[in-house]
């Protein structure tokens, strides 16, 4: 066996020799192809995600929140100014001051506005404000500070982008408290000739130290401990082995389907793979995130089959989208479709598209975004509900993908059967040229125009009517005349008429 292995080998060439240089420059060649390809793919891929979280505190004034006063006291009046003057910092987000006593009426009013996605908070000076705090300050009556303002906030939004927006409001709230107590102390102090001991023996000493402080009003709680997670991992899980893993096994067994089946048959087919195998991760993924979704949130039925159907969607628009790259781009390709198009989708989930630069506010586009979208508001019980957009761009980008992906198939079973297409997606190699010693014989072949005009002349030379011969003893002649002219003789050729 060992001596029939070194007999195989010594009939193999070598790597390097002569007569294999043009399968090593074909090879040279894909590989440096490859490195130009994906060099191009990681750098668009990697500046993509870094562009869509970078720096997004400089459109941080493209979130709004709502300001209303309740209690018109001079004290409130006072922090109402210092609110106002405090949010023009250019790392505050914008406040929207509202005065017209029509709009936003009341705080049920201006709660139900951020619940609905209408503005990212609120800043609410309470009804009442002025006249505790002044009781407090001059009677010592009991004061609770945080129920001076009250600050509406919502988790509906991109998780990342809700913390630094509510982190900035309450960072420009606390910022005034020491402010607005000196402004308060130095008031009472020269208030009717008072001086400092009277007012601080007075005085409650909390309301006196902190004479306002914030309540923060959560109208929309994630109502669960890892929607973060939800949101990056579980809807990657799906994208990649719902969706690749079925076209990458449907890649390995399609040549004979392509070859054989009617090409409805193959889209039917292809489509029915897809779908069952989506659900079938949809479904596990789905009972994943039931089986960890902690003590803050109790899911019912309904939430169970909305989360599925959220999956379902999401992993259908890239299933189709790999089935059009599988019939459309050559197999060495697909991976670098694969990376960009995860890429996109993670910058989408981890840092969303508001609040980003003009540019990358594409993200709204994106599968991923308005997958999160919609678990977000299925999480906070309906806030911030955008449901007909969110499940409008991923119906289509799932029909669009599909009506792409039937066409390509089509196509491509078409120009397979007639020979035009390789299932690599490239087209059959060109015919290889003849070989040398199939050019000789092409030379001595009975159409050659010189052995035929040898036998015209040779025919000619002889004397006397020559009747017609037979079609075969021309060919038989021919054949004389080519062996004698191979024998390199120079001798006339006499040819008897039968």
């Amino acid at each position: 066996m060992l001596r029939a292995h070194r007999e195989r080998q010594k009939k193999l060439l070598p790597l390097f020799s002569p007569e294999l240089r043009a399968t090593r420059m074909a090879f040279a060649k894909g590989i440096w192809d490859l490195f130009l390809v994906f060099t191009l793919v990681f750098w668009i891929s990697i500046c993509f995600l870094y562009g869509a979280g970078y720096d997004t505190m400089r459109h941080i004034k493209d979130s709004t929140f709502i300001f209303r006063n309740f209690d018109d006291s001079q004290t409130a009046n006072n922090l109402s100014s210092m609110i106002i003057a405090g949010f023009e910092n250019p790392n505050a987000p914008l406040l929207k001051v509202y005065t017209d006593s029509e709009k936003y009426d009341s705080v049920a009013a201006i709660k139900d506005a951020v619940w609905k996605g209408n503005a990212w908070g609120a800043v609410i000076v309470n009804d009442g404000f002025g006249k505790q705090l002044e009781q407090a300050l001059s009677e010592g009556a009991d004061y609770d500070p945080t129920s001076a303002v009250t600050l509406v906030t919502e988790e509906s939004r991109h998780y990342f982008k809700v913390i630094m927006v509510n982190k900035a409001a309450q960072t420009v709230l606390t910022a005034l408290e020491g402010p607005f107590s000196q402004q308060m102390f130095q008031r009472m102090v020269t208030a009717d000739g008072a001086n400092a001991t009277r007012v601080i023996d007075q005085a409650n000493a909390n309301a006196l130290i902190t004479p306002f402080s914030y309540a923060v009003d959560n109208v929309a709680p994630y109502h669960f401990d890892m929607s973060m997670y939800i949101l990056s991992v579980t809807l990657s899980l799906c994208m990649v082995v719902g969706s690749f893993i079925p076209s990458n096994m449907w890649k390995s067994i399609e040549e004979p389907f392509y070859k054989q089946v009617r090409i409805t048959h193959v889209i039917a087919l292809r489509a029915f793979i897809n779908i069952i195998w989506a659900a079938f991760i949809c479904i596990q993924a789905t009972g994943i995130v039931f089986a960890f979704h902690g003590p803050l949130w109790s899911p019912s039925t309904r939430d169970f089959f909305a989360m599925f159907a959220i999956f379902l969607l999401n992993t259908l628009s890239f299933t189709f989208f790999i089935d059009c790259m599988q019939n459309w781009v050559h197999p060495r390709f697909l991976l670098g479709g694969y990376f960009t198009t995860l890429f996109v989708n993670i910058a989408a989930a981890v840092f969303g598209p508001e609040l980003n630069n003009h540019f990358f506010r594409i993200l709204y586009a994106v599968p991923f975004n308005n997958s999160g979208l919609m678990l977000r508001t299925l999480l906070t019980n309906g806030s911030y509900n955008k449901l007909n957009f969110a499940i409008t761009i991923n119906v289509l980008w799932s029909l669009v993908w599909w009506l792409g992906s039937t066409f390509l198939i089509a196509r491509k079973a078409r120009r397979v059967y007639e020979g035009k297409m390789l299932m690599a997606n490239v087209p059959p190699p060109a015919a290889p040229q003849p070989a040398v010693a199939l050019e000789k014989d092409a030379a001595h072949s009975p159409t050659n125009s010189s052995a035929l005009s040898e036998y015209l002349s040779s025919a000619t030379a002889s004397s006397g009517t020559t009747p017609s011969p037979s079609e075969t003893d021309i060919s038989a002649r021919m054949r004389s005349a080519r062996a004698r002219k191979s024998n390199d003789t120079t001798s006339d050729i006499e040819i008897e008429d039968m």
